[in-house]
């Protein structure tokens, strides 16, 4: 991991510029080497490489910052920067991202905020020894399965990878990833960002709930008052922690792009977009992909999941799918809704209850396609248990 960091720093005021500085000085293990108020000042650090990182107020005229940002990438693409505003809107910071912020702190700085950040930028050059992938899940429209099919691709990939998989709820209000296990886990996201303290991995491993299927999950919050203690920095920290626990870190996003799904999204391998061959949820996927797009989405990652495929209510084909978006369906789930509805009142997944289910392997063979393009070396999975032969057990379809 880098040790110092030799930081620039840009704004267009004197103010802001010693604002900035004093939030620097305290900070350990970074030098403050040039501060800049227009870009010739700024560029001949950039073009000696003497500078790792640099942080861009975006404030007042938030579109003159992002050019300073977006100048700064062509000179050294691969510079690190954190963008600051005083505006909390997630238009703003949408923006920064797609200029090529690779952090957001909000002003007044708080030294916390900033300090996580400059510690995600290290642990992003550094590197990590696993090659883990985050995989975000998303209904084009309520009642699609996506929470369904996020809580069985997590158990498969575990399963047939032979390695742990994490489940992260981010629909912090009414998220049904707990549910779907029966389980009722004693901490969730909101307890670890109100403690308030940097997560590492011992906080993680305490607030997790290992299943005996080889998943863990991370679930909402149990009452619905608690899910505004669920911070954007929390997450963002808890992502990139699991990232380094599990070979798979699968997020059950909600349909509302916030802060939460901006911070899941930026650093995610896959977004599956869970969409039923109708007309309404077909355009609420393209709308998805729109906002993907705005918020600078890289399209490759971008991948769709017909559920409920051969429903006796279909007019639409899989083909018009794939003509509408230009591009292959990832997966088609067939429609089995019975047993899928009756591994749910249970608690299970599929496999323990329908593991013939057309549902089921459907959602298998997509693990497979996953677990195929990635390979990540980690720990294996935890000891089987009881719990886990009884799940693996097969039950009548």
């Amino acid at each position: 991991m880098l040790q110092t960091i030799r930081a620039a720093i840009y704004a267009s005021s004197a103010p802001a510029l010693e604002e900035l500085a004093r939030a620097l000085e305290q900070v350990p293990d970074v030098n403050l080497v040039q501060p800049c108020s227009t870009w010739d000042e700024l560029r001949p650090g950039l073009a000696a490489h003497s500078v790792d990182l640099v942080l861009v107020n975006l404030d007042p005229v938030p579109e003159e910052a992002l050019q300073m940002v977006q100048q700064i990438l062509r000179l050294v693409p691969d510079m690190a920067i954190i963008g600051v505003s005083v505006s909390r809107d997630p238009t703003t910071i949408i923006s920064a991202m797609r200029s090529g912020c690779g952090q957001f702190v909000c002003a007044p700085i708080e030294v916390p905020d900033l300090e996580a950040a400059l510690n995600r930028i290290r642990t992003t050059r550094a590197g990590t020894a696993t090659d883990s992938r985050r995989i975000c899940v998303i209904g084009a429209s309520g009642g699609v399965g996506a929470t369904t099919l996020a809580c069985n691709l997590a158990f498969e990939l575990a399963d047939v990878t032979d390695r742990p998989s994490a489940l992260v709820d981010l629909n912090v209000e009414y998220g049904d990833i707990a549910a779907a296990y029966d389980v009722k886990p004693k901490y969730s996201l909101a307890d670890i960002c109100r403690a308030g303290a940097e997560v590492d991995r011992s906080v993680l491993e305490t607030a997790l709930c290992p299943l005996p299927c080889g998943v863990a999950i991370l679930g909402r919050p149990e009452n619905v008052a608690d899910a505004h203690n669920v911070t954007p920095e929390g997450v963002s920290q808890t992502l990139g922690v699991l990232g380094t626990m599990f070979a798979y870190v699968i997020v059950d996003l909600p349909r509302s792009f916030n802060f939460l799904s901006t911070v899941a999204l930026s650093s995610t391998h896959t977004i599956l977009i869970v969409t039923q061959l109708s007309v309404p949820s077909i355009r609420n996927a393209a709308r998805i992909v729109d906002t993907l797009m705005q918020m600078g989405a890289e399209e490759k990652k971008i991948e769709f999941v017909i559920n409920r495929w051969k429903a006796e209510h279909d007019r639409i084909a899989p083909e018009d799918v794939e003509r509408q978006f230009g591009r292959p369906v990832f997966a088609l789930i067939p429609n089995d809704y019975r047993r899928v509805s009756s591994a749910l009142d249970f608690g299970h997944p599929m496999r323990a209850n329908s593991p013939s289910s057309p549902a089921r392997l459907a959602i298998r063979e997509m693990a497979k396609s996953i677990a195929a393009q990635n390979k990540p070396e980690l720990p294996g999975k935890p000891k089987a248990g009881l719990f886990k032969k009884l799940w693996a057990k097969k039950a009548p379809a």
